[in-house]
């Protein structure tokens, strides 16, 4: 059996979630700014292009809605860790280190009714799934509310079929419009169960899941519908990426999640 010390965990996340604030890397090497735009959308997305560079040279949060942070742990079955009874404390510590300390902004209320500030954007969500060997993974992703608000989840009748899924992926886009800060990454979750389906979509959007490239090549040649670009202006590009992740279902189900992302893909991954 393999211990990973507590507070190795603590510091790791914690400079992992500083690091996804300001400079993630799941945006480094991106340019917004295409030489194929033009117009207005050109401009904006030389401004998107123009904050990233601001944001990793003054070591800013690179949008101002720090969002909740959203773990997933692949957890060897021969690795345990010091510290804690369970990963939650850890993870938390970790989050409270990074943003009340870090100067991030604190996005999470303890009741959805009362609206009161847990004061250090805990807790973290996290999920666990146990494999083989002695190797603890932390895929950690920062996400606003924005764009979690402008998703959706559905249960479509199986004669639906990919048709009926694309047709489902572009009316949560044209209810989207510039709402939740396009070009957006859109995950899409098929199959499951309604409690399961939007894990699968947060899942293709942590590990740019591809389990059905005819449904993302379906959904990519439709995209010229929604008629509007960066930022929800008029354009060509409402989307930067299509991801889709698949599992076993019900004969009489089609559950569907459409899980859209900002342009701000916050995401990074940490191995102890």
């Amino acid at each position: 059996m393999r211990i990973v010390d507590g507070e190795a965990i603590v510091s790791a996340l914690e400079r992992l979630l500083r690091e996804i604030n300001t400079d993630p890397p799941s945006l480094r090497g991106v340019t917004f700014c295409d030489p194929a735009l033009t117009g207005v959308e050109r401009e904006l997305a030389c401004i998107l292009d123009e904050n990233l560079r601001i944001a990793r040279e003054e070591q800013r949060p690179l949008c101002q809605d720090c969002g909740m942070v959203h773990i997933y742990i692949r957890k060897g079955k021969f690795a345990t860790y010091s510290g804690a009874n369970t990963i939650q404390p850890l993870i938390d510590e970790a989050v409270r280190r990074a943003y009340r300390d870090g100067g991030l902004r604190l996005s999470t209320v303890a009741d959805p009714f009362a609206r009161k500030n847990t004061g250090d954007n805990t807790p973290a969500l996290v999920h666990i799934e146990e494999i083989d060997g002695a190797d603890l993974e932390f895929t950690v992703m920062v996400k606003g509310g924005g764009s979690e608000n402008v998703s959706r989840v559905a249960m479509l009748s199986p004669s639906a079929g990919r048709a009926g899924v694309a047709d489902l992926v572009l009316s949560v886009l044209r209810d989207a419009g510039g709402a939740g800060c396009p070009p957006y990454v859109v995950a899409v979750g098929v199959g499951g169960s309604f409690d399961t389906v939007a894990h699968l979509a947060k899942e293709a959007l942590l590990f740019d899941s591809d389990d059905d490239p005819e449904l993302r090549e379906l959904i990519t040649a439709r995209l010229p519908e929604l008629g509007y670009g960066i930022l929800g202006f008029p354009g060509v590009k409402p989307v930067s990426a299509v991801r889709v992740r698949k599992a076993p279902t019900h004969i009489s189900m089609l559950p569907v999640a459409v899980l859209l992302n900002c342009h701000s893909f916050r995401r990074g991954t940490v191995s102890l």
